[in-house]
């Protein structure tokens, strides 16, 4: 699930432009960023919290490099299954 500041309609939006297989949470009231710690004073912190199938917070990616994201968070994952 992705979260975002932005309004519902332009998560739907955005999500049917680039055909994302997943919901988007629009926190237009900072509730969620507020209680994971990305509120800043005038923009978000890009973080990606890495949570299991049991609901386990498993990594966390503090500084989020557009260009390795992906694989980034593909690594993270396999290292938490393995235990790397």
């Amino acid at each position: 699930m992705g979260i975002s500041y932005d309004p519902k309609k332009a998560l739907i939006d955005f999500k049917e432009k680039y055909r994302i297989p997943y919901n988007f949470l629009s926190d237009k009231n900072r509730v969620v960023g507020k209680k994971y710690g990305v509120n800043n004073f005038l923009f978000t912190s890009r973080k990606t919290f890495l949570i299991d199938e049991k609901g386990i917070l498993v990594h966390i990616i503090e500084k989020v490099n557009l260009n390795t994201h992906p694989l980034d968070v593909l690594k993270a994952f396999e290292n938490a299954i393995t235990g790397d």
